[in-house]
C-alpha cells in the first residue's frame, strides 16, 4: 500500500491535470491562441486552480500532524478524480473545435503536464504548482509549435493564392464595425442572378479562414468571390486585400464595436478605410454608406479618388438615395434612386430598419457591377434568407415567439432589435422580453452605451433577464426603479431557467439578444 499510494495519486493528478488542460484549451481557443488576452481570461474567469490545491494542502497538513501518508493519499486522489469528473461534465456555450492546431497544442501540453504529475508523486507539493501551472504550459507549447505552425499558414495561404490567381471570379471585399456578415449574405444571395458566387458562409473573415474555404469550396465555375473581412487592428484589412485583392468593396459602417481592441472610433475608422484605399489604388469601385462618409479618412480618400466612390443613403447628394421606406405586412418595401432618371423598387422579408441600408448598400454594389442585372433582381430581393442569429424570427405553434440576434454586437443594432421587439410584442398582443449580456470590447465607452441600452429597454420591454449584471452595472441601474421587471442571473443557462417560470404564452416574443462567449459570461471555481 506504501508504493501503491503515490503512484495512485500521481495518476490521479495526470487525469485532473488532463482534464484541466481541455478546460484551459477552451478560454485559449476562444481568445485564438492570443496568449496576451488568455491571460487576460485567466485573471477575469478565475481559471486559477482553487479546490484541488486546498485539497492537496490540507493532505499536506495532515500528513505532517497525523502521519499515514498512504491513507491520506490516497483518499486525496478519490478527491482529484471527484474533482475531474466534475469538471469534465461542464457544458460550453461554445465548445472546443478539435483543429489540427489544437490537437498539437494539446499533445506537446500533456507530455509536460505527465512530467509534472510524475515529479508530484514523488514531491507532494509540486502538485499545487503543477495545477496552478497548466494556462503557461498551454502558453508554452504553442511558443515552441509557433515557427511550425506558422509554416503550415504560410503554406496553405500560398496554396490559396495560387487558386484564387488561376481562377477569373470578381473579387469583393465587405468590412464594416458591423453587418458585414449580413451584407455579404444579401450580396452572395442576390449575384446569384448573375451566376455562381463563391463566399464564405457564418462569419469567417480572415486570411486563414478563407484560405480554408478557397482550399476547399473555390471552383474554376464561380463567377463573383465576396470575401467578408474583419479586423481588430490597423493592418488586418490591408492585409486582407493583399490576399483577396478586390476590385469592388463595401463599407457598412464605422463604430464602437471591438473599440477596446482598436483603441478609439479614430482607429476604427482608418482601419476600415484600407478597404477603400485598396479599392481606390485599383481604380475600383467603393460602396458605402453617407454616415461613414462623416469620418476623416474617408471624406479624405473621397477628395482625391471621386470616381471610386458610391455613397448610399437618404440625402440629397447621395449617389444612390433611399428615396422611400415603408414596413408591411412585416415586409420592407423600398425605393431607390440611381441618378434623376432611374429607380428600383423592391421589398426584402427582413424584421429591423437597419436591413434596408444594408439592402441598398448590396443592391448599390450589384448595380456597379452589372447595370443589366437590376431587370433579374426584384425578386430575387423578396426572397432573401434571413442570416442565422441575426434577428432571425422563429415560431412554433402555442409557444412564444423567439427572436435570435444572438451574434448582435453593437449600440445601433442592439437598440433596432428592441424596437422590433416592441413592435411583434403589440402586434401579438403580449410581452416584449429581452434576455441579454450587453455588449463586449466598448472600451470607455462601456458604462455610457450600456446606460443608454439599459434606458432604451426601460421603455420598451416588459421583462429585462440580465446576464451577468456584475459585468453591466449602469444597464441595470437603468432599468432598476421603473415600470420594466428587472431579472439578474449569473448565466444564459440561468436565464432560460427563469423564463420557464414567467409562463410564457404564444403571445408573447423573447429576444435574445448577444451571446457572449464563456470568456465573458461568468466566472470558475476550479
Amino acid at each position: 500500500m506504501t508504493s501503491i499510494a503515490p503512484l495512485l495519486f500521481g495518476l490521479a493528478l495526470a487525469i485532473l491535470l488532463a482534464v484541466r488542460c481541455n478546460t484551459q484549451l477552451v478560454y485559449f481557443q476562444q481568445e485564438e491562441y492570443d496568449s496576451k488576452r488568455f491571460f487576460s481570461a485567466w485573471k477575469d474567469v478565475r481559471l486559477f486552480d482553487v479546490i484541488a490545491s486546498i485539497a492537496i494542502a490540507v493532505s499536506l497538513l495532515l500528513i505532517a500532524a497525523v502521519g499515514n501518508r498512504s491513507l491520506i493519499l490516497i483518499v486525496l486522489s478519490v478527491v482529484l478524480l471527484a474533482i475531474a469528473f466534475r469538471e469534465h461534465r461542464y457544458q460550453y456555450k461554445k465548445p472546443l473545435v478539435n483543429t489540427a492546431r489544437l490537437k498539437r497544442i494539446r499533445a506537446v501540453a500533456l507530455c509536460m503536464l505527465v512530467l509534472l504529475a510524475l515529479v508530484s508523486s514523488l514531491y507532494l507539493p509540486a502538485a499545487i504548482v503543477a495545477l496552478q501551472a497548466v494556462p503557461l504550459v498551454i502558453v508554452i507549447a504553442n511558443l515552441v509549435l509557433q515557427p511550425s505552425q506558422n509554416r503550415t499558414n504560410q503554406s496553405f495561404v500560398n496554396e490559396a493564392r495560387l487558386r484564387l490567381g488561376e481562377s477569373n471570379v470578381q473579387r469583393i471585399g465587405v468590412t464594416g464595425s458591423f453587418g458585414k456578415t449580413t451584407v455579404k449574405h444579401m450580396l452572395a444571395e442576390m449575384l446569384e442572378v448573375g451566376g455562381p458566387v463563391f463566399y464564405s458562409k457564418g462569419s469567417v473573415n480572415t486570411v486563414l479562414g478563407l484560405t480554408r474555404h478557397i482550399r476547399q469550396r473555390l471552383q474554376p465555375a464561380h463567377r463573383y468571390f465576396v470575401a467578408e473581412m474583419g479586423a481588430y487592428q490597423r493592418g488586418s484589412i490591408q492585409r486582407l486585400c493583399e490576399f483577396v485583392q478586390p476590385r469592388f468593396g463595401i463599407v457598412t459602417a464605422v463604430g464602437e464595436a471591438h473599440a477596446e481592441r482598436f483603441g478609439g472610433i479614430e482607429t476604427t475608422a482608418k482601419a476600415k478605410a484600407e478597404l477603400a484605399q485598396w479599392v481606390c489604388s485599383q481604380q475600383g469601385t467603393l460602396v458605402t454608406s453617407e454616415d461613414v462618409m462623416t469620418h476623416l479618412p474617408f471624406l479624405q480618400l473621397r477628395e482625391q479618388n471621386k470616381k471610386c466612390f458610391i455613397v448610399v443613403g437618404h440625402k440629397q447628394d447621395c449617389d444612390v438615395r433611399i428615396e422611400s421606406s415603408h414596413l408591411k405586412d412585416g415586409k420592407w418595401h423600398i425605393r431607390l434612386r440611381f441618378g434623376p432618371a432611374e429607380t428600383f423598387d423592391y421589398t426584402i422579408p427582413l424584421l429591423g430598419n437597419h436591413n434596408v441600408m444594408n439592402s441598398a448598400l448590396a443592391v448599390a454594389l450589384v448595380h456597379a457591377l452589372d447595370t443589366s442585372l437590376l431587370k433579374h433582381l426584384a425578386p430575387k430581393m423578396a426572397e432573401l434568407q434571413q442570416v442565422t442569429h441575426r434577428l432571425e424570427l422563429r415560431e412554433a405553434p402555442g409557444e412564444a415567439a423567439i427572436l435570435d440576434d444572438a451574434y448582435n454586437s453593437n449600440e445601433k443594432g442592439f437598440s433596432n432589435a428592441i424596437e422590433v421587439l416592441k413592435q411583434l410584442a403589440v402586434e401579438r398582443g403580449g410581452r416584449a422580453i429581452v434576455v441579454t449580456p450587453g455588449i463586449a470590447e466598448l472600451g470607455n465607452e462601456h458604462d455610457t452605451v450600456h446606460a443608454r441600452l439599459g434606458a432604451h429597454c426601460a421603455k420598451l420591454c416588459d421583462v429585462v433577464v440580465v446576464v451577468n449584471p456584475e459585468r453591466i452595472p449602469t444597464f441595470g441601474s437603468a432599468i432598476s426603479n421603473t415600470d420594466a421587471t428587472l431579472i439578474q442571473v449569473p448565466s444564459l443557462q440561468e436565464a432560460r431557467k427563469q423564463l420557464a417560470e414567467l409562463a410564457l404564452t404564444a403571445a408573447d416574443v423573447v429576444l435574445y439578444e448577444n451571446d457572449l462567449p464563456d470568456i465573458l459570461e461568468e466566472k470558475r471555481l476550479l
